[in-house]
């Protein structure tokens, strides 16, 4: 039975039926949205009756009985209909053919269990793959480092070779003037000549002993060639490793038949 309102089906919740004075009934949950200002109009006669909750008006308890029945009779045919559906299914096939039936369903069931074993073993790899991979980023970050490491020695030797460069240039210069002054004081003819060119023979002198003295403190750079030597042996003796490594026999690696697990290979 449904209310002739919202179509509902009457239940023993919100939609319980319920009677109007004028003799119409209709479920609770429409009585309750019917009512404005205190004011109840009749969807079917538009009679106006006072309330101000739908449960001012009675419920019709025989209907709720009646409706009780018809879904236990409803229920109980269903179930009666399937049984004997399914009774009517097993009797139409063979015993040979239920025999079939079986065997293909402990088949379907075993592969299944197969298959979530192999799942099971997949995500186990997983883990594995996924932790040599953690360790592989690991050991090229410190290659990185190491990278960086001899790109700052490169600078700092670059350095130092513009340095050196620069104080060559000079000290070709001075080296030059010395022997130019060397040629003067072998052709000097006057008084004149010669104390002239012994003045800028000495200036040149001063020079030239300044330079080398600064040869003496800046060369060499002692961070520069700490630095240079400390990376060239930490590079090559991870390299040396490594070719060592790479160059023995290595075990064949034996990843078992295909009975074995994943895990086990």
């Amino acid at each position: 039975e449904e209310c002739k309102v919202c179509f509902n089906n009457y239940d023993e919740e919100l939609r319980r039926p319920r009677t109007l004075p004028c003799g119409h009934t209709f479920c609770s949950q429409c009585i309750e949205d019917t009512i404005k200002n205190s004011q109840l109009t009749c969807p079917s006669c538009r009679a106006e009756h006072s309330a101000t909750d739908a449960t001012q008006f009675p419920i019709i308890y025989a209907m709720e009985a009646v409706i009780k029945k018809l879904r236990s009779i409803q229920v109980t045919s269903v179930g009666t209909v399937s049984t004997k559906c399914g009774q009517d299914r097993t009797r139409g096939i063979s015993k040979k053919l239920r025999s079939l039936v079986q065997e293909h369903k402990s088949s379907i069931s075993n592969l299944i269990s197969e298959c979530e074993e192999a799942l099971s073993q997949l995500s186990k790899y997983q883990g594995q793959v996924r932790d040599w991979k953690i360790q592989h980023h690991q050991l090229q970050d410190r290659l990185y480092d190491l990278l960086e490491q001899n790109k700052a020695a490169i600078e700092l030797l670059e350095q130092e070779d513009t340095s050196v460069l620069t104080m060559t240039t000079e000290g070709e210069a001075g080296k030059k003037q010395l022997q130019t002054m060397l040629e003067n004081l072998n052709t000097v003819n006057t008084a004149q000549e010669v104390v002239t060119t012994i003045d800028e023979a000495d200036q040149y002198n001063v020079e030239v002993e300044d330079w080398i003295q600064k040869c003496q403190e800046l060369f060499p750079d002692v961070n520069t060639v700490y630095t240079s030597i400390k990376v060239q042996e930490t590079i090559k003796k991870a390299l040396d490793t490594i070719t060592t490594e790479t160059g023995a026999t290595a075990a064949p690696v034996l990843l078992g038949d295909s009975a074995t697990t994943i895990m086990e290979k």
